[in-house]
């Protein structure tokens, strides 16, 4: 799943497709359409996708907008495991945080925080038993310590989770210090 406004060539997905794939897993690339939509929206467009394979043979992956979405749609099904890449701290309780930085949410729009405002991380979380790697790049938590708090958060949170931290990386799954740390963790 990809970052929000983005797409297998807009931001070229493709490194980061490869070294998952090296790691032996089939990829399947859920694009989303970002245009005039809200989180509703890109959790049905990929739900779609979703239900047509079970659960137990599925891991649901996604970069920071994609992530909050693979995470959305882990609640209700399970996944065989979750991986979670820059998770996007767009839930209730990232809105509420004194990090939380005025201009990402007039980026995001007042729909898209509108909709934000009815997910629940915590209650999310609480069906989700799956085995979940939680990444965030080591730059993107300096510049933008939201990131830190929801990664942290998550992690507490999630039951049966794995933190890592890619060292001299910054918020992109493409750049080789996230794939490197992407392909010792998986």
């Amino acid at each position: 799943m990809p970052g929000h406004e983005q797409d297998i060539d807009t931001h070229n997905y493709r490194p980061a497709i490869r070294a998952i794939e090296r790691r032996g897993y089939a990829v399947v690339f859920v694009p989303i359409n970002w245009a005039d939509t809200t989180v509703e929206d890109w959790v049905h467009e990929f739900d779609e996708v979703y239900e047509g394979y079970n659960p137990d043979d599925v891991i649901l992956a996604g970069f920071s907008a994609g992530a909050m979405i693979a995470f959305i749609c882990a609640a209700p099904r399970n996944p065989s495991a979750l991986w979670l890449f820059s998770l996007s701290p767009y839930f209730a309780e990232d809105l509420q945080s004194p990090l939380m930085d005025p201009l990402w949410l007039e980026g995001v729009g007042p729909r898209r925080v509108e909709s934000s405002r009815q997910l629940h991380f915590d209650e999310l979380a609480a069906s989700i038993k799956c085995p979940t790697l939680l990444m965030d790049g080591e730059v993107e938590i300096a510049r933008w310590p939201i990131m830190g708090e929801r990664l942290t958060k998550a992690h507490r949170r999630l039951e049966s989770s794995r933190l890592v931290v890619a060292k001299d990386a910054d918020h992109d799954i493409t750049s080789q210090p996230y794939i490197t740390a992407l392909e010792a963790s998986i």
